[in-house]
């Protein structure tokens, strides 16, 4: 009797074992799945070299694919966007801001605002569907200047 219990255990041991298995490697690829590279992700210049408008475009996607304490982890937005807009000398530099998925309609836009002062820019930013591997960027600026007129820009990036 001690014998077939023995056999039993250790076979109820080794399911355990490979179930458990089973569900580590099944939770690693889906996690894996999370993280798929994404096309916007990367240094942008825009297609125009003239453009007195935007001119360079970095967008930094962080893969959030843990949970720690019920938060993604790392802590943080999923995007950073980064843009320099068209001065001379040199380029103004806008810096980096967090940003976020937006889903408008059926298009997810990664979604960033720039607040300067003298402006809020409202920036969506999505593989464009007319030109094949650039990025489109929408941006509605708001004048806190109530005379200044409030106006949007789209312009096409190339991925350098």
């Amino acid at each position: 009797m001690i014998r077939k219990t023995n056999k039993l255990s250790h076979c109820i041991r080794i399911i355990v074992f490979l179930m458990t298995l089973s569900l580590c490697i099944l939770s690693a690829q889906q996690v894996h799945a999370l993280c798929a590279v994404q096309a916007e992700d990367g240094n942008w210049v825009n297609s125009d070299p003239n453009t007195r408008g935007l001119t360079k475009a970095e967008l930094r996607f962080i893969c959030q694919d843990q949970v720690r304490n019920g938060q993604l982890y790392p802590p943080g937005p999923p995007w950073y966007m980064h843009l320099w807009g068209a001065c001379s000398p040199t380029d103004c530099d806008w810096q980096e801001v967090g940003a976020e998925n937006v889903t408008v309609g059926d298009r997810t836009y990664v979604y960033a605002v720039y607040h300067q002062g003298f402006a809020t820019r409202y920036v969506y930013a999505d593989i464009s569907l007319y030109r094949e591997g650039q990025l489109w960027i929408w941006m509605w600026t708001d004048f806190t200047d109530p005379n200044r007129p409030d106006y949007e820009l789209q312009t096409w990036f190339v991925k350098q």
